[in-house]
């Protein structure tokens, strides 16, 4: 809904939560920043519950519909937004500004709460409250008129420490004049023409000694790394030779492995094969041997009348018992010779 304020005439939107279509309806809140009213003038449920306030008047402003429509259970989360008028040029010079600022600062459970108060606990509580600021700034104002003297006692031994040190670079580049000075004297004492003579003998003494040294020790080197250089053409000479019959060698073992691997794969082909024939010949002995008995059963069922036909079947009987016999050993040898070839691979 859109609110104008009374004093200034501007427009602002009040939130759905706090839009009020009748004016007699009872919500949390006091008067914020109205005509006459303060930042204490009202609320509906404090710390312990809901208290029943002022109906929204014609010349509420802003901050009297944002104090009047609270109620903990709608609002009692959402941010603290006053409804201030305050301007970026404003300053507490002035009372009008003094007064927004004042009257918008303070939450609005606070403001409940604090108008559940008696009049007795609000009397107390600002009697200790102005109390305790009172006695808070004296001693702020103490401690701040301490520290004012501290740090012009500081300020005063700073400059003192500056004197000293300014003294001191004037001392310490005199010293440093007179040190060159006496070196100067020194150097030119002891480096005369006789010292300087008898210096330049020693160290062409020196130098020749030195060179001599310097030409063994380079022949010494020449001769160690000859025959270092000769070791290594030798040894790399022995590695080409190794490494010449390890290729043999391994050449060798690959084609003798690509041997063994051809003629195993025949010998195997060729197991496989007289296995199947194995199998094949069983197969067909059962197959035989089925047929004979079933041949035998019918046998049987004519000979109950004749002797002729009991021979018969005693003959076809032994036929059957001797192909079944002989299909055996063959599945037998069979399997003789599978055991023997997965052994061998």
């Amino acid at each position: 809904m859109q609110v104008t304020s009374a004093a200034g005439g501007s427009t602002a939107t009040v939130p759905k939560q706090v839009a009020h279509k009748d004016a007699s309806a009872t919500a949390g809140g006091g008067s914020a920043g109205g005509s006459g009213g303060d930042g204490s003038a009202g609320g509906a449920g404090g710390a312990g519950g809901s208290m029943p306030q002022a109906p929204i008047g014609p010349k509420d402003t802003l901050g009297d519909i944002y104090y009047k429509t609270y109620t903990e259970e709608a609002r009692g989360d959402a941010p603290h937004q006053p409804v201030w008028g305050l301007k970026q040029k404003d300053t507490f010079m002035e009372f009008a500004a003094c007064r927004d600022w004042y009257l918008g600062s303070f939450p609005l459970g606070e403001v409940n709460r604090q108008r559940a108060c008696t009049h007795e606990g609000l009397y107390r509580a600002y009697i200790v409250g102005e109390a305790n600021t009172h006695a808070a700034n004296h001693q702020i104002v103490r401690e701040w008129c301490t520290m004012l003297r501290e740090r012009d006692d500081w300020e005063k031994y700073r400059e003192h420490l500056l004197k000293q040190v300014q003294d001191f670079e004037k001392l310490k580049s005199a010293f440093a004049e007179e040190k060159a000075a006496f070196e100067a004297k020194k150097k030119f004492e002891e480096w005369g023409r006789k010292g300087l003579k008898s210096k330049l003998q020693a160290a062409e003494e020196l130098l020749s000694k030195e060179r001599a040294e310097w030409k063994k020790v380079c022949e010494k080197d020449n001769q160690r790394m000859y025959a270092a250089r000769s070791k290594i053409t030798g040894l790399e000479a022995q590695s080409a030779t190794l490494k010449g019959n390890v290729e043999e060698v391994h050449a060798d073992k690959e084609r003798t492995e690509a041997e063994l691997n051809a003629r195993k794969d025949k010998e195997l082909v060729a197991k496989d094969v007289e296995i199947a024939e194995l199998k094949r010949r069983l197969f067909e002995a059962i197959d035989k041997k089925e047929s004979l008995e079933i041949d035998l059963e019918a046998e049987k069922v004519k000979a109950d009348t004749t002797e002729e036909a009991k021979k018969n079947a005693e003959e076809v009987r032994d036929i059957s018992t001797s192909a079944l016999n002989i299909a055996q050993n063959n599945y037998a040898e069979a399997q003789t010779i599978v055991d023997t070839l997965v052994s061998e691979s």
